[in-house]
Parts: structure tokens; C-alpha cells; sequence
């Protein structure tokens, strides 16, 4: 769990933004979905939450840090998030604790932050085994132009393919979600919602290269609608090594960089 800072509280704000503003307008060739925003701008969502939401960029669990234990995650007496070191914690060592926190940025302008965690060492004979992470986030967000939410959550079990070795890779299943909604205050702005929803398929995670996802596949559906149109759509993701994703969206195939966000 990353601390938060004042440009984790920034970067978190321009969430719902980014999702509306992105959204531009485009021609669909498949005639039998009404679709109006393309399945490339789509495609290009799909692993800004990946980034965001797998590698801790929403202050969430980062999956780079395989099973070492967070450096800046723990809990107090009083069920509170503190920083601390803990590189060797215990078999059956265990988090579920929830953060809350409300920031005024002006007379208008307001901020607030709500995070639940579950964090599980899994042991098997007294041997470390595997980790269990559940995450879940919830922001709002209040200006005089608009009021945003986003939510975004993870569902993650991973196993070491060579139990003990804290460096060794995992093999990763779950679920990740992410909405949006920005509604403006004045009627004659559209409001923004968006969902994106995830299912991991024995992922193959290298924590000695950063993180790089090896090898996998998920499959994921994507609804929403704005100012620049609506799409509905159904695809697949298959990671290929090197921080390199495929992206499969009504036939057509997009690859991209992890790490970078852009199409390669």
C-alpha cells in the first residue's frame, strides 16, 4: 500500500477526467454493435488500468512486489495504515484494515478517499506459499465545474512456483473492477460513466523484472457512455513477456507496452 502523498491525491483526482476525455468519436465497422467510440480508444483504457490498477498507481497493492511484503504497508494498534518496513512478515501474517481520508482543497473544491485492505501470507508445512490480496478503493471528488467517483478493486491469489524463494514467480488468478462517473453541474454537459471488469487466467509474474507479466490471459467487458458517444464491449488479453500485452476487441488486435502505455 503505497502512502499517500499530495501528488497521489492529485494524479487520483484526474482519474474521472481521464476516462471522459479520452473518449473520442469514431467510425465502427461492425454494424451490429451501436458502438460509437472505437474499439482503439478502448483498447488503450484497457491497459491504462492494467498499469494503474496491477502496478499500484492508485496506491493500491503493487503485483512487482511478488512475495516480499509491501515496504510502506502495516497496521497499528488502532487499525490504521502506518509506515514500516516489514521484508520477513510470519506464515498466516494477515492485514484487513480500512483508510479514510477527507481533504478540503477550497471552499468548493473536496476531496475524499476511502481504501479497504485484506492482505494474506499463505504458508503450506511452514514454507511460504502464496499470497492473497484483496483491495478495494473509493474516491469522490468535488469541484465547481463537476462531481466525480471512481471505484476500483482486486481480487488477487498468488502462488510461488518455487515455495520459500521470495524472488521465485508466481502464478496469478483473480478479478480487478474499475468505474467512473462524472457528472457536470451545469445541464448542459453530459454525464461521463464508465466500467471495466476483469478475470486473470493463470498470469505468470517475474518479480525480478519489475513485475513483467510472462505469460497469461484475461478476458474483460467494458460498458459506458459520454459527451463523445457510448460502446459496449466484450475482449481478450493475452501477455506475451517483456511488458508486452495483446489486446483482441471485435476481431481486431492492438498491442502495447505496459510499462509505457503506448502501441507497439
Amino acid at each position: 500500500m503505497k502512502q499517500y502523498s499530495k501528488l497521489t491525491f492529485l494524479s487520483l483526482a484526474c482519474i474521472a477526467i481521464t476516462y471522459s476525455a479520452c473518449m473520442k468519436s469514431a467510425n465502427i465497422n461492425n454494424k451490429s454493435n451501436p458502438s460509437t467510440v472505437s474499439t482503439k480508444v478502448v483498447s488503450s483504457n484497457v491497459v491504462m488500468n492494467l498499469k494503474q490498477i496491477l502496478y499500484g498507481e492508485y496506491g493500491s497493492f503493487n503485483i512487482a512486489d511478488g512475495a516480499n511484503m509491501p515496504q510502506n504497508m502495516d497496521q497499528n494498534h488502532k487499525g490504521r495504515l502506518k509506515v514500516q518496513s516489514t521484508q520477513s512478515p510470519d506464515c498466516d501474517f494477515k492485514i484487513d484494515t480500512a483508510f479514510q481520508f477527507g481533504l478540503d482543497l477550497s471552499d468548493t473544491a473536496k476531496f475524499n478517499i476511502w481504501n479497504k485492505i485484506k492482505y494474506n501470507v499463505q504458508c503450506t508445512g511452514g514454507t511460504l506459499s502464496g499470497i492473497s490480496v484483496y483491495d478495494s478503493l473509493y474516491v469522490t471528488i468535488t469541484s465547481n465545474d463537476y462531481i466525480a467517483l471512481t471505484k476500483s478493486g482486486e481480487t488477487l491469489n498468488m502462488k510461488l512456483l518455487t515455495p520459500g524463494n521470495k524472488n521465485s514467480q508466481l502464478s496469478m488468478t483473480g478479478s480487478m473492477n474499475v468505474y467512473a462517473n462524472l457528472q457536470a453541474k451545469t445541464k448542459a454537459e453530459k454525464t461521463s460513466i464508465s466500467s471495466y471488469n476483469y478475470s486473470f487466467n493463470a498470469l505468470v509474474i517475474d518479480p525480478t523484472k519489475e513485475g513483467d507479466i510472462i505469460s497469461g490471459s484475461a478476458s474483460f467487458a467494458t460498458k459506458g457512455s459520454g459527451a463523445d458517444g457510448m460502446w459496449d464491449y466484450k475482449g481478450t488479453i493475452q501477455f506475451m513477456g517483456g511488458h508486452r500485452v495483446k489486446i483482441v476487441i471485435n476481431g481486431v488486435t492492438y498491442t502495447y507496452d505496459l510499462q509505457t502505455e503506448l502501441p507497439v
